[in-house]
């Protein structure tokens, strides 16, 4: 009797023991896939555990069939063939492996101190899953220095940003970490804030007022008229022409001075227009005659915000009418929130600021600070 009581319950330990072997882990992959297919958990310390979650169950994954192809070659004859599919396959792992558990690695630190962008002229983007599979939300721009990123978000955040999109301009101030892209924090700013100013601070030598008629180009400070050797000297080049060409001189009273509209390149492929003028009497190489005249448009995105401000660290692409107002006071002349001009008084059309916005944001600067004609 005491023999059947005890093969009864070793029986149903047996059982019980099968039954977790084989439920349980069928419940925690099921747990598993939840966690890492919650889209409303992809926003901060949760958004990390999934990857971590992910990272990890892929490396352990990998880390089992690189064993199995370890004790597979021990087991295995000795062939050349043998040898090389099994290490290759073993080499692979360890490179899947260590390209899983890097991210997260190198993200450990920055939780306690994330990074900090700001994006505009932004895409908001959704990607329907396939069968069962989650609709994913992203993110994606460039920030004021042209760096791309693109995070994912939760459909609450997706439509928020739709909906403010569609009655006003905004930007994205995102905090998150480099290695995995998983964003802490998200909000949408109509402008920049306190800290992303501080972030995009101008060269100390970019003066505040418009009628300075400066310009900073990547690190480098013009002041309009210049000589066009300044440009060059700093890594422009002449799209066009001749650079040994030369200008004719005015040597007639009242005459026009000679000009030509060049267009200069650097190794960044940005491009920008300038006119030079030569307002002497005799003829000069081109490259020592004077910028009197300097235009940019962002149609092609050569510039992406920090790496071209105006007067007052106005940045070409994220500058709004409003900010260009606060800057420079009220505009000689303005056609609603497409157009500004600023003009010296009594030099109306040979000393202006004229300032173009598409979308709400400054796409196109015009700078002209030079006589068109000799005074005697």
């Amino acid at each position: 009797m005491e023999k059947n009581k005890g093969y009864e319950r070793g029986v149903k330990l047996f059982i019980a023991i099968v039954c977790v072997m084989i439920v349980l882990p069928i419940i925690l992959l099921i747990a598993l896939d939840w966690f890492i297919n919650d889209t409303d958990l992809v926003i901060g310390i949760t958004g990390f555990a999934q990857k971590v979650a992910f990272r990890s169950a892929l490396s352990l994954a990998v880390l089992i069939i690189a064993i199995v192809c370890l004790v597979k070659f021990f087991l295995s004859e000795k062939r050349i063939r043998h040898i090389i599919g099994y290490f290759a396959g073993i080499f692979l792992c360890a490179a899947v492996i260590f390209f899983a558990v890097r991210p997260i690695v190198l993200d450990a630190p920055y939780l306690d101190h994330p990074l900090l962008t700001y994006l505009h002229q932004f895409d908001l983007d959704r990607s329907s899953g396939t069968g069962d599979a989650p609709t994913r939300y992203y993110l994606r721009g460039r920030d004021a220095e042209g760096k791309k990123h693109s995070f994912e978000i939760t459909e609450d955040r997706y439509d928020e940003g739709i909906q403010l999109r569609g009655e006003k301009d905004i930007i994205a101030k995102a905090v998150y970490l480099p290695h995995t892209s998983v964003l802490v924090t998200l909000e949408y700013l109509e402008d920049l804030d306190g800290s992303g100013r501080e972030m995009y601070l101008p060269n100390p030598e970019l003066p505040n007022n418009w009628d300075s008629f400066a310009i900073q180009i990547d690190d480098d400070v013009y002041t309009i008229p210049c000589r066009l050797s300044d440009f060059l000297e700093n890594g422009w080049s002449l799209s066009e022409g001749d650079p040994d060409s030369r200008l004719a001189g005015a040597d007639q009273p009242y005459g026009e001075f000679p000009n030509r509209e060049l267009s200069l390149t650097n190794d960044k492929e940005q491009s920008i227009s300038v006119t030079v003028y030569n307002t002497s009497e005799s003829s000069v190489p081109i490259e020592d005659g004077t910028v009197g005249r300097l235009s940019v448009s962002n149609g092609s995105l050569d510039f992406y915000g920090a790496d071209l401000q105006l007067p007052g660290g106005l940045m070409l692409g994220w500058a709004t009418v409003e900010d260009v107002i606060d800057q420079y006071g009220e505009p000689s002349d303005r056609y609603e929130n497409y157009n500004v001009t600023y003009e010296l008084e009594g030099a109306e059309y040979t000393k202006y600021l004229d300032l173009t916005f598409y979308n709400g944001f400054l796409s196109g600067i015009v700078i002209q600070n030079h006589e068109y004609y000799r005074e005697y």
